[in-house]
């Protein structure tokens, strides 16, 4: 589960069923303690707005290994006196997407190499200084002890949303938590995102809600978007909810989306659906059905975003609840045809879908299937024979047109 709100600077994400990490955005973490353990920023400010995942003590790079993103370390530097060690350490954690490093000075690092000071403003990666007089273990407690509190905190935000898409009594007890952070009168739209990986892929999903996440915090620097969103895991999607989005920024955030997944787009393993947006937080229920009903049918046509908005037809199909009536309906219709092509080697069920598609125009089909018009009108008048339907009128071919609908949706 993750909560965000990209207004102000509160940016946290709470451990779900999928194991992903609890995290704060830097800049606060280093707002709230940075007179009580006396911290100084010493590079790097460009990546404050960077998440943080948990807090570790570090004094041999080897644990770098274990580093899997989001991470702030604390050191004290004791094998600073190996050569570039202190360069090597803060190279590493950019690369693992770490969050920042915070040296204990006095003791074993008494200055801070230019070189790193250097390295750290370039790449944006923040470098903090305490002094050794101050505790390393009552800095790590005190910062998880701030990212378990917000993270219980944000839980009951995710657990209210949970609670209306599943059907929850609406009433004012349930939406007054939200208030302090969402517009609960105000528009939402939902993204669901569909992600089919295994145990080999886990490292690029986490890695692609950590990107994702940081994206979004970018968002607030430009002002862009000014919104509270919650992205949790509901079903079988993981579920963006934003709150008081513009709708001009809607096909911007999908195409975020698929950008920082795009380990998941390049191999077909993302299906994306956008939801309509609604009037009231009461109305979210309807906006993540809508969501996932588009991510339903971008996943069983192997599209990678579909917008519900742009089903049309679609939307009557996939809001059925027994699909064994669609399938039993595009057999009834289409069946014999495809009995007809398994046998004879025809090719009946294309000539039909593309007479549908061009209106009953021989030569249209004949021009999007490269077949002689003779040999389109040939089959056509097959085609009647076999369905004993004259397929003359829209009314006519319309149950055969739903039921082309209903075998794309790959039931």
């Amino acid at each position: 589960m993750y909560c965000q709100y990209i207004k102000f600077t509160d940016i946290l994400i709470t451990r779900t069923q999928k194991g992903l990490l609890m995290a704060i955005r830097l800049d606060e973490l280093f707002d709230k303690t940075k007179r009580t353990f006396e911290l100084k920023l010493i590079a790097g400010k460009g990546g404050l707005n960077h998440i943080v995942g948990w807090v570790h003590l570090l004094e041999d790079e080897i644990i770098l290994n274990r580093f899997g993103g989001q991470e702030l370390a604390v050191t004290t530097g004791m094998k600073s006196q190996e050569p570039d060690w202190l360069l090597h350490v803060v190279t590493s954690m950019k690369k693992r997407d770490c969050s920042g490093l915070i040296l204990n000075t006095g003791m074993y690092l008494k200055n801070i190499p230019q070189s790193v000071i250097d390295w750290c403003n370039q790449n944006d990666f923040p470098l903090f200084a305490m002094p050794w007089e101050i505790s390393c273990t009552q800095l790590v407690q005190e910062f998880c002890t701030i990212i378990m509190k917000r993270a219980q905190k944000e839980r009951e935000y995710g657990d209210i949303f949970q609670s209306i898409i599943q059907g929850a009594p609406l009433n004012s007890e349930l939406f007054a938590p939200l208030k302090n952070r969402f517009q609960t009168d105000s528009t939402f739209q939902v993204f669901c995102i569909r992600i089919r990986f295994g145990v080999e892929d886990t490292t690029a999903f986490r890695q692609a809600i950590l990107h994702l996440e940081n994206h979004l915090t970018l968002w607030q620097k430009t002002k862009r978007l000014q919104s509270p969103y919650l992205l949790f895991e509901m079903d079988d999607c993981y579920t963006l909810v934003i709150n008081h989005l513009p709708l001009a920024y809607t096909q911007e955030i999908a195409d975020q989306i698929l950008d920082q997944f795009s380990y998941f787009t390049r191999r077909n393993m993302l299906s994306l659906g956008i939801g309509s947006q609604v009037n009231g937080i009461a109305s979210v229920k309807s906006a993540f059905s809508s969501a996932r009903m588009a991510a339903q049918m971008a996943y069983q046509t192997d599209k990678k975003i579909i917008d519900f908005q742009q089903m049309g037809f679609f939307k009557i199909l996939f809001a059925a609840d027994d699909t064994t009536i669609l399938k039993s309906y595009e057999q009834q219709l289409l069946g014999p045809l495809e009995e007809h092509d398994r046998h004879h080697h025809s090719q009946y069920m294309e000539t039909l879908r593309s007479y549908i598609e061009n209106d009953r125009s021989l030569m249209g089909v004949a021009e999007s299937t490269f077949t002689h018009r003779n040999t389109v009108n040939y089959r056509i008048q097959n085609i009647k024979k076999i369905l004993n339907n004259p397929l003359k009128t829209a009314q006519d071919l319309f149950p055969y047109q739903v039921a082309f609908y209903i075998r794309d949706m790959k039931l």
